[in-house]
């Protein structure tokens, strides 16, 4: 997926002190867009026989996606009206999810959608469709909403909420693709929160339990701040 630049408004205190996960959520979530591809491709075949409503659903999905990885994150939203696609207009995430939410492509869209509102600083706007993509069937795809929903209460000083939106992040992100990332998002908002043992703790995995990770040193240094040996 192309990487998009677009800085996140946060208050100033979480950018100071937030360790660079809200700078770049959009480019850390962004890793959902790769394993999509395969993901969408696979629902295109498995759930397409569930219903028209998925395919449909799927088909406007690939018409707005290219949008989305060059980081046109507004006309992702909202569409592009002057170009037709067989006769259609192109729609865009909101309509897509607005249409599709209970279908598997619509929970993607809304993921794609909560995402674009990050990449356009509009956090606020974001919980919504990181709720729908939180109630997904697929572990990668919820994984992904919840550190949106994260990243969301993060930007609104809900430090402790925050913290657990990374760890429920975290615990589904089965193939651990940003599974320390999650747990350096945990420790760093159980902190703010007040919540030194729980931070310690999200600490130690990351140090302990993923030494290959560039979150590796980041969980040493704060274990170190606080003097605790491993």
């Amino acid at each position: 997926m192309a990487k998009r630049q677009s800085k996140i408004d946060t208050p100033d205190t979480i950018e100071n002190t937030g360790g660079g996960f809200l700078r770049d959520n959009v480019r850390t979530l962004g890793i959902i867009g790769i394993l999509l591809l395969v993901v969408v491709g696979g629902l295109f075949y498995y759930n397409y026989s569930r219903g028209k409503n998925n395919g449909d659903a799927l088909v406007a999905l690939a018409r707005i996606r290219p949008y989305y990885d060059r980081g046109e994150f507004m006309v992702a939203i909202s569409g592009d009206s002057s170009k037709t696609v067989n006769g259609e207009k192109i729609r865009g995430l909101r309509v897509v999810v607005d249409e599709f939410k209970s279908s598997p492509a619509g929970k993607i869209a809304a993921l794609f959608l909560g995402n674009s509102y990050l990449g356009l600083g509009q956090a606020a706007k974001a919980a919504e469709p990181f709720e729908i993509a939180a109630g997904a069937d697929d572990p990668l795809v919820t994984s992904a909403a919840h550190a949106g929903l994260a990243a969301v209460a993060e930007s609104a000083g809900k430090f402790d909420d925050a913290a657990q939106q990374y760890a429920k992040a975290a615990s589904e992100d089965r193939l651990e693709l940003n599974t320390p990332q999650y747990l350096i998002g945990a420790a760093r908002n159980y902190e703010r929160a007040g919540k030194q043992d729980e931070a310690k703790e999200n600490y130690r995995k990351v140090a302990t339990q993923y030494p290959q990770s560039p979150a590796n040193a980041q969980a040493r240094l704060a274990l170190a701040r606080y003097k605790v040996e491993l």
